[in-house]
């Protein structure tokens, strides 16, 4: 018998007093969110799991409301692990109301050998909000030889802006089109990475400065193309390993989404 949860937790973050905080926060199921003091004025939370991962039927959603000037740096205790045999589903439904700036950052997604995952994030941010969304995901535990090993990872991605649909984009990578470890090359990490809105106009501008000329461009033996919109950048990376993938995503997104939230996250991380 496949194993089944389905659950939905919500956070809510609020401006009070000159800084953000967790106004409200209610784990669901094996999903918990902890929330660190950071330095600087955002609210930092981290998306944790009972147990490290997805298994069987797992069906979890986290339903977000940043509440207007708020801004929330978003992140995961570690990478998303999906075990062997799990069909699961994920699901962030995020709303940034008027000035308010969401940094949705977690760790890569891993799916083990035999593994499938639905994984849906969808933002819906007023005219003038800010979003940064960093979407990797791993070859999977290449040093145990499952090297894009799983069954089927499904993505889509929709950002509204206003009362606009300004992004929707989906991915399937599956066996039945063809081998995906071929398929892939060399790659052994991807990301996608999304800016949009006044706050992170910067950010978008230093992303496309990175990714000019000859597309795709090298650097550090990664990959990464980028292409400018009217609220903003999107950029893809591949990279051989995680690691590189890390890095160069860190060498462009980490300075100024430090600067952004006041304090560095990851200077007790990396």
């Amino acid at each position: 018998m496949v194993a089944a949860m389905t659950a939905t937790a919500q956070l809510t973050i609020a401006q009070v007093a000159g800084r953000s905080v967790v106004a409200g926060a209610r784990p669901a199921g094996p999903l918990r969110l902890l929330a660190p003091s950071g330095g600087g004025d955002a609210a930092w939370v981290y998306q944790a799991s009972l147990g490290g991962g997805l298994i069987g039927a797992d069906d979890l959603a986290l339903d977000i409301e940043v509440e207007a000037g708020a801004t929330l740096f978003l992140s995961s205790q570690a990478s998303s692990k999906v075990f062997r045999t799990a069909r699961s589903r994920t699901a962030i439904r995020a709303r940034v109301d008027r000035g308010g700036t969401l940094i949705a950052w977690p760790d890569p997604v891993v799916c083990f050998a035999g593994a499938a995952l639905d994984q849906r994030q969808a933002f819906a941010l007023a005219a003038d909000a800010s979003l940064v969304c960093v979407d990797a995901i791993a070859a999977g535990r290449v040093a145990r030889g499952e090297r894009w090993a799983f069954d089927r990872l499904a993505t889509r991605l929709t950002v509204d802006i206003g009362d606009e649909r300004a992004l929707s984009e989906a991915m399937l990578l599956a066996p039945e089109h063809g081998a995906i470890a071929a398929r892939m090359g060399g790659a052994g990490a991807i990301a996608t990475i999304v800016v949009a809105g006044p706050r992170v106009a910067s950010i978008a501008a230093a992303i496309l400065d990175a990714a000019a000329g000859p597309l795709p461009r090298t650097i550090d033996d990664a990959l990464i193309t980028a292409s400018p919109q009217p609220w903003g950048a999107i950029a893809r990376i591949a990279a051989p390993t995680v690691e590189a993938l890390l890095a160069v995503i860190a060498a462009h997104l980490r300075a100024p989404v430090a600067a952004l939230l006041g304090d560095d996250p990851w200077a007790r991380r990396w």
